[in-house]
């Protein structure tokens, strides 16, 4: 029997409300209608509106969602992801919430929405390695997730080796030992955190107690929830978070100033959140706040949904790795160049669906089907030098330097006017080569003298290097050119911040160094 669209209707306003999924991300990386329809069939129920009504029993719905949290919800994380932010909580507020603390009272951290439990792993490793003979004493990690199978595997601390591609060489042998043809955390370190099957949405008055935890680590999650989801889950983090606690979330979801809960913090290279101090207990928001939370939640949508933070973040981690094969900017020439040239046809329907399929599955980091959205697309496209720009973000989250590199090389021979490079750059300072990195931020540059995120890069290199007079030119070049940025190229290689965080960065960094913006 066929179903019509509408006939979903039901069914996704009910996972809406039970396990907090917008409706564009029910249907990012499933079927959803088949998902459901097997469900029918497993159920013994007539069509899917007796599933619906089925439903409507507890017991049927504790059953189900345990079921369909594990078919529809997105578990792809590595460790080491954003090592940047693991480091800010080791130097930053495990010093601070410690010495908060009265003694023998332990620090709490949890990762919400853990998945299969690498970053709740990699906090433990990092603050064993920081704080040894503190865990679990005096600190404790806790994972929670709304998918019962993740949890079980997080419990078994056993992953594949791709899991570990950002995980450093003497981290892995202290760390890691072989399990056939995967690696286990070692066992005493697996003991430091608990894990629990836990819907986050769900009340828990003894869980999200006031001050319960001291960090709440809560990073792509937040992009796949329904608007007023979100709103209502941080409100429960500022609830359940210590006077002046931590808030740590993806690069692209920045919470954009949505109430007076929360407040920005930069160090270590990255963004994160801090209980205001403005917030006693749960207080009301200031007058005219609401607005400007709907239009803050709405905003991680519009965001998030499209691209996220496909090429802002870099390996962290200090190891060795082979170099990206340069690729230079000459195009062929030639029979080559002939063939390869992208009609200037304007791109069909059909082919803008695709690259917008595969942009939303960035967004959701879900790399693999988005190369697959891309894959039927022609090689001479009208949008040739766009859909090779996608392909060369995604090889690089993947960790595929010398594939982003080539894919880079063909957007530009297909005429992209400078983004290429930037990837390049990204896939270079990935690899360890701050030189190579450097070439081709300035080569982005060259190509399109408007774009200001590789000077922000330039900035951020050369402050690293010590270098003040060139992190001044850089920086305040960046800050001029972000007030005209292109709303696209934010979305794309912001990380999720607005134009004004970004200039603010800059800003902060020159006020830091006594230059200022121009």
């Amino acid at each position: 029997m066929s179903t019509a669209p509408h006939d979903l209707g039901p069914l996704e306003e009910f996972l809406e409300e039970r396990l907090g999924l917008s409706r564009a991300s029910l249907h990012l990386g499933a079927d959803l209608e088949a998902v459901l329809r097997e469900r029918v069939r497993a159920r013994g129920c007539d069509d899917l509106s007796d599933y619906r009504r089925a439903l409507d029993r507890p017991e049927v719905a504790r059953e189900e969602l345990d079921i369909l949290a594990g078919q529809l919800t997105v578990g792809e994380t590595y460790f080491f992801r954003e090592w940047q932010q693991i480091e800010a909580c080791a130097d930053i507020a495990l010093p601070e919430r410690l010495a908060a603390r009265p003694d023998g009272e332990r620090v709490t951290l949890l990762s919400a929405g853990c998945a299969t439990g690498e970053e709740a792993y990699t906090l433990a490793i990092a603050l064993h390695t920081a704080y040894p003979g503190l865990l679990p004493g005096r600190i404790r990690v806790v994972g929670v997730d709304v998918n019962p199978g993740a949890i079980q595997r997080a419990r078994q601390a056993r992953y594949s080796e791709w899991t570990l591609r950002a995980v450093p060489d003497d981290m892995r042998k202290r760390f890691f030992v072989r399990a056939g043809s995967d690696v286990a955390l070692r066992k005493d370190i697996a003991r430091l955190v608990d894990f629990e099957v836990k819907n986050l949405l769900d009340d828990d008055p003894a869980f999200w107690k006031p001050g319960a935890f001291d960090a709440i680590f809560c990073r792509n999650v937040l992009m796949y929830l329904a608007p007023q989801k979100v709103a209502e889950l941080l409100d429960r983090f500022a609830g359940a978070l210590a006077p002046r606690g931590f808030l740590f979330v993806a690069s692209s979801e920045s919470l954009r100033a949505a109430s007076a809960a929360f407040e920005v913090a930069h160090t270590h290279g990255t963004f994160y959140y801090r209980r205001s101090d403005a917030r006693h207990g749960r207080a009301a928001r200031p007058p005219g706040d609401a607005a400007r939370a709907s239009a803050w939640v709405a905003s991680i949508h519009e965001s998030s949904a499209r691209v996220a933070e496909v090429a802002q973040r870099v390996s962290p981690t200090p190891r060795r790795a082979s170099a990206a094969p340069r690729a230079s900017a000459a195009p062929r020439g030639g029979a080559a160049e002939a063939r390869d040239r992208p009609s200037t046809r304007p791109p069909p329907p059909a082919e803008l669906a695709a690259i917008d399929r595969a942009l939303q599955l960035i967004g959701g980091e879900r790399f693999a089907d988005a190369m697959a959205a891309l894959a039927g697309l022609p090689r001479r496209s009208a949008s040739r030098a766009r859909v090779d720009l996608l392909r060369a973000v995604i090889l690089c989250q993947q960790g595929d330097l010398a594939g982003a590199a080539r894919a880079c090389q063909s957007a530009l021979d297909a005429g992209d006017s400078g983004a290429a490079h930037y990837v390049l750059g990204l896939c270079q300072e990935q690899a360890g080569d701050v030189a190579g990195a450097a070439k081709h931020y300035q080569a982005a540059t060259s190509r399109d003298p408007t774009f200001a995120m590789p000077h922000l890069r330039l900035g951020l290199l050369a402050k690293r290097a010590g270098d003040l007079a060139t992190t001044r030119d850089e920086l305040g070049r960046a800050a001029a050119l972000l007030v005209s940025e292109q709303q696209e190229r934010l979305v794309l290689f912001g990380g999720g911040f607005p134009r004004s965080t970004l200039i603010g960065l800059c800003h902060a960094e020159l006020q830091a160094r006594g230059g200022h913006a121009g």
